[in-house]
């Protein structure tokens, strides 16, 4: 395992380029000669966000649908025992559901990158939890400089713009 100069547990940033992670180890690099275009702004922390979100609602109508089947349930004389499991199934949908349109609508600091055709958004919640993010924007300022344009947010503001 490398060590890099600023890491989150998506990327981390040597004196070559963004390197890709997945469970701490390297399988893709973004040398900074390719990059076309870096911003750090305020978006989404998920990616395919509105899938997640489009979840979570589906699976609060299927609590809505199922409560309305249970009050049938409870209504209907015919039925003389009612099981804690099917009182379970609108509640645990219902909670989960949530939880998706939570984190689908959270947003914080994230940095976009576009190089070669492509465009990928990650989040940097761990440069700004270890008070790395002034050091962290020096450091892609000086070192992506010449190449790209870069677009920086310091406390939610455009702060500049560098070419």
């Amino acid at each position: 395992m490398k060590h890099y100069k600023f890491s989150t547990r998506e990327f981390g940033i040597s004196d070559t380029g963004i390197h890709l992670l997945r469970s701490n180890f390297n399988y893709s690099t973004i040398n900074f000669n390719d990059i076309t275009s870096l911003e750090i702004v305020r978006g989404k922390l998920i990616r395919n966000w509105i899938f997640v979100f489009i979840f979570g609602i589906s699976l609060i109508a299927f609590s809505i649908y199922y409560a309305f089947g249970l009050i049938d349930v409870f209504n209907d004389p015919s039925i003389n025992r009612i099981y804690i499991e099917e009182l379970m199934v609108p509640v645990l949908p219902v909670l989960l559901g949530g939880l998706c349109i939570y984190a689908s609508s959270r947003k914080g600091i994230v940095l976009k990158i576009e190089h070669s055709g492509k465009k990928s958004s990650y989040p940097l919640e761990d440069i700004i939890k270890n008070n790395q993010y002034v050091d962290f924007v020096d450091y892609l300022a000086f070192n992506v400089k010449v190449y790209s344009k870069i677009k920086l947010i310091n406390n939610h503001q455009k702060l500049s713009s560098i070419e």
